[in-house]
């Protein structure tokens, strides 16, 4: 009898604590106070990112309450925090402080996309191809865009990138698309890398700036000669779980604006509305396009298509 009023008195005084394989999962995409926010679970431990100033990261691990406990990392701040997550694990609430004490303040948030039906996403971000006044404004992304805009189940973003900063920016605000990412790279190129206004993006830049995005397909350079450089390996051999098909395309010459302009739009219906993988669209583009590969034809010069893809 004393045993059992003792369990009653443990029971109302503490709270029950889940078992491991019973833990809320925080993983996801996130719209919070302080941005957009992706928390990506293993068993206990959680890390993540979110776009409050640009880029901050965050890591944590959850409890047998159920509470998250992180600490957050901003350029020029840092501190603690908990979240908790609702019943229906479609919010989540908390509080953070700086290092070194402070107010606790509130940081909630919900899961991104909810109720919006996953959608396959081409992001188009494109160097300014004008120099001066006196041309008139043309866009590949326009071209794209308004190529795909009749295809169910596709949205289309086109964004101008002038440096690694737009480049890093706009692949953060990608990752919490709800659905698999296409990503093109409309810019001047060359074997070194892809050439913005600010000058050249390399590898290491551009390996850094698409880090957070998880739900990467694939990606496309409609750049000159990137495919002869080192990026497109240093692209793939960045990333560990890469979708199934990842690849990466784009020309190994200087490809001409018309023959890239066929070969993208047929390269990419044959992905967004055919539904065949980015693998197999690459080879049909070889196969059923002359002079995509590497041989030339009566009018027109080798484009210098190709792809590199995970293992």
């Amino acid at each position: 009898m004393r045993a059992s009023v003792i369990t009653l008195i443990t029971a109302l005084m503490f709270p029950l604590f889940l078992a491991a394989s019973e833990l809320p999962d925080f993983s996801g995409t996130w719209e919070t106070t302080y941005g957009s926010m992706f928390l990506q679970q293993e068993n206990s431990h959680v890390t993540g990112y979110y776009t409050y100033d640009a880029y901050s990261t965050i890591e944590g691990s959850v409890g047998r309450d159920g509470k998250l406990i992180f600490t957050y990392s901003e350029p020029a701040a840092s501190g603690e925090g908990w979240f908790e997550l609702s019943d229906d694990s479609m919010n989540i609430s908390g509080m953070w402080r700086p290092d070194g004490g402070g107010q606790w303040l509130e940081w909630e948030g919900y899961r991104a996309g909810a109720g919006v039906a996953p959608s396959k996403w081409l992001v188009i971000l494109e160097s300014e191809w004008q120099t001066s006044l006196s041309e008139q404004e043309y866009s590949f992304g326009e071209m794209l865009a308004a190529w795909f805009a009749r295809v169910p189940g596709v949205t289309v973003r086109h964004r101008f990138i002038h440096d690694a900063d737009d480049l890093k920016t706009f692949c953060l605000e990608s990752s919490g698309l709800p659905g698999e990412l296409y990503l093109v790279i409309a810019s001047h190129g060359s074997s070194s890398g892809i050439e913005l206004t600010s000058g050249n993006v390399s590898s290491r830049e551009f390996v850094d700036a698409i880090r957070p995005l998880h739900n990467l397909a694939m990606i496309h350079f409609s750049c000159c000669e990137i495919m002869a450089g080192r990026m497109p390996q240093a692209i793939v051999s960045s990333g560990s779980n890469w979708a199934p098909d990842f690849i990466v395309s784009g020309y190994s010459r200087s490809v001409d604006w018309g023959a890239s302009g066929l070969i993208e739009i047929f390269y990419f219906n044959q992905i967004l509305e055919n539904g065949l993988s980015p693998h197999d669209a690459a080879n049909s583009v070889i196969e059923d396009i002359d002079f995509a590969g590497q041989s030339s034809t009566r009018w027109m010069d080798a484009a210098g298509f190709s792809w590199v893809e995970a293992e």
